[in-house]
C-alpha cells in the first residue's frame, strides 16, 4: 500500500456535481485531490457530473456505481454529501447501496467519513 505522510493511502474515487467550465472543474478536482490526500485517500479518477438533474437514475450516477462494482476503491470522496442527491430516502438508498460494496464515503465538507447510520449523519 502506497504512503504519504507516514499515513497508508487508501484508494479514492473522485466525485464532482458541477456545471463549471471544465478549467474550473479542473481546479475544483485538483483542491479535492489535495484535501483528501492529507486525510490518507489517493483519487486517481474522477466521475464529474455536469447535468442539473438530482436523481439517483442519471448517467453520471449509473458510471459512478458500475465503476465502484467492478473497481477495488475503498472511499467514494465527495464535495457533499447531497451532490449524491437531495433527496432523503433516495439518499439513504444510495448510501445502502454504496456501503454494501464495502467502499466508504468521505465528505470533504464535514471532512468526515459518512456511513448509513442516517439518522445521526445526515
Amino acid at each position: 500500500m502506497k504512503k504519504y505522510n507516514g499515513k497508508e493511502l487508501y484508494k479514492g474515487l473522485l466525485f464532482i456535481k458541477s456545471m463549471m467550465s471544465m478549467n474550473n472543474v479542473n481546479r475544483q478536482k485538483e483542491l479535492d485531490q489535495t484535501y483528501a490526500l492529507s486525510v490518507g485517500i489517493e483519487c486517481d479518477q474522477t466521475v464529474v457530473d455536469d447535468g442539473a438533474s438530482t436523481s439517483v437514475d442519471r448517467p453520471q450516477m449509473r458510471q459512478l456505481m458500475e465503476i465502484l462494482e467492478i473497481s477495488d476503491y475503498k472511499v467514494l470522496v465527495v464535495e457533499d454529501i447531497y451532490e449524491i442527491t437531495r433527496n432523503p430516502e433516495d439518499l439513504k438508498s444510495m448510501m445502502d447501496r454504496i456501503n454494501d460494496l464495502g467502499v466508504t464515503i468521505f465528505d470533504l465538507g464535514t471532512m468526515s467519513a459518512r456511513y448509513n447510520n442516517y439518522a445521526i449523519e445526515c
